[in-house]
């Protein structure tokens, strides 16, 4: 018998759980947002990737599944990743309308699981991102505990069944509402559901609604719910929330809040009137600078203003038959918005792609050890900041998030203050001392 001490033994562990973890890369397509940047985690309010890095996601929603099953197929997913560019989509579980998981008048709940299981599977797939939403809305589950039984059944079989799974967010509470329905309402149910996927799975993101249609965030803020990987749904309809929502929004954010605007629509939040571009344009700058993830409401060909597709789009499998909502959306999709985060390393090119030691006689500090840091950072309109180091800094090179040298400064002044031509954005900087070299993080506002 051969015998294994204790440090073998966890050398053992970590090695499997490193395997385990390239075996999970495998999984996903190379170069897929899921393959590039792994399980999403929640730190310091931010949502972040596998390494730390921050995240910015977006996708769109379905609507109700028993109402538009032939809009969510391989066809149609393959559309809005090679044509949409999506990096997330939102599988919204009606729970008491026509149709919804309760009812069985559509699916048992067995068919409906597995329903549910084969459109996981499809983000899987493509390398796209799922959000799992238990869709509490009006008939019955304004108040998220009138259904707590039906809720726990479904949330004990999704975490089961999911929690291997580095795609899969749950959104636990769409959107509370009822003039009895108080975030300490809210909270309750968040109390018990959350724990119970705890248990089976501890660590991936859980998104909670608040009430009044998940618009009051900053009351939440007031008492926050006590678990990791925790995030809150902010939903908007830009033809009847505006600035007075983003300042609630903004409350919660400088909280500590985590956002996720997890729906939003371009028109009234009846589905219909506009499409209310000029004041959605608004809101997609606000999301950008706050780096905040968003899904769009929704896939489907319904006859409303909020419906992405024209009506009989989905019978002739047209999946770019456009409305002029869908055909606004697909355009905020097509620009460039993997600069919003930075990749762990994996399959995709390297983010710095020259030798960073360029005598190889220097230090590498790639791990950001080194006591050097930049004030301000997000540096702001004025184009200038400053790098605190202990060291002389000899010059710098800015990169996008591509890898892309953007600019590079050498001769550095006595006291290292920087002034620079950077567009709005987030890039990597590194700083060369005589013996060692750094890569810092920069954010321009």
């Amino acid at each position: 018998m051969i015998k294994v001490n204790f440090l073998t033994k966890n050398i053992i562990a970590c090695c499997l759980l490193l395997l385990s973890s390239v075996m999970a890369y495998a999984e996903y397509p190379a170069g897929s947002p899921v393959a590039l940047n792994g399980k999403l985690k929640v730190e310091n309010g931010q949502l972040v990737n596998e390494c730390g890095n921050p995240v910015q996601l977006r996708g769109m929603s379905s609507h109700g599944l028993a109402w538009n099953p032939t809009a969510y197929t391989d066809a149609s997913f393959k559309a809005l990743v090679e044509d949409w560019n999506i990096s997330l989509f939102r599988i919204a579980v009606y729970t008491h309308e026509w149709g919804g998981y309760t009812t069985e008048q559509w699916k048992s709940r067995e068919e409906y699981n597995q329903f549910i299981d084969n459109l996981v599977s499809l983000c899987a797939k493509y390398g796209i991102y799922c959000l799992i939403d238990w869709h509490v809305l009006n008939q019955g589950s304004g108040n998220p505990n009138r259904t707590i039984d039906d809720a726990s059944y479904f949330w004990d079989y999704m975490a089961k069944n999911h929690r291997d799974d580095k795609h899969v967010i749950y959104e636990i509470c769409n959107e509370p509402n009822g003039t009895s329905v108080t975030w300490s309402v809210v909270k309750k149910y968040a109390d018990n559901i959350i724990p119970l996927i705890r248990k089976i799975d501890p660590y991936t993101i859980i998104i909670c609604g608040s009430p009044t249609w998940s618009q009051d965030v900053d009351l939440a803020a007031k008492d926050p719910l006590q678990y990791d990987n925790i995030m809150y749904s902010l939903h908007f309809y830009s033809g009847t929330h505006t600035d007075y929502l983003r300042e609630k929004a903004n409350t919660a954010i400088n909280a500590g809040l985590a956002i996720f605007v997890t729906e939003f629509g371009t028109s009234r939040s009846d589905g219909n009137g506009g499409v209310y571009l000029e004041e959605c344009d608004k809101w997609m700058d606000w999301m950008d600078e706050n780096n905040i993830s968003w899904a769009n409401w929704s896939f489907c060909d319904k006859n409303e203003t909020s419906a992405a597709l024209n009506p009989n789009a989905v019978a002739k499998g047209d999946w770019n038959d456009v409305s002029e909502s869908g055909k606004y959306i697909k355009n905020k999709l097509a620009e460039p918005y993997k600069d919003k985060y930075i990749q762990c390393s994996g399959q995709q090119e390297p983010i710095l792609p020259e030798i960073l030691c360029d005598t190889c006689d220097a230090v590498e500090d790639i791990q950001n050890d080194l006591n050097v840091q930049i004030y301000p950072n997000p540096i702001n309109q004025d184009n200038s900041f400053f790098i605190d180091a202990p060291f002389s800094v000899e010059k710098i090179i800015i990169y996008d998030m591509l890898g892309k040298e953007i600019e590079r400064i050498e001769n550095l002044n006595n006291n290292n203050y920087i002034t620079h031509n950077l567009q709005k954005g987030i890039y990597q900087i590194k700083i060369y001392g005589s013996k060692f070299i750094t890569v810092k993080k920069l954010i321009k506002k």
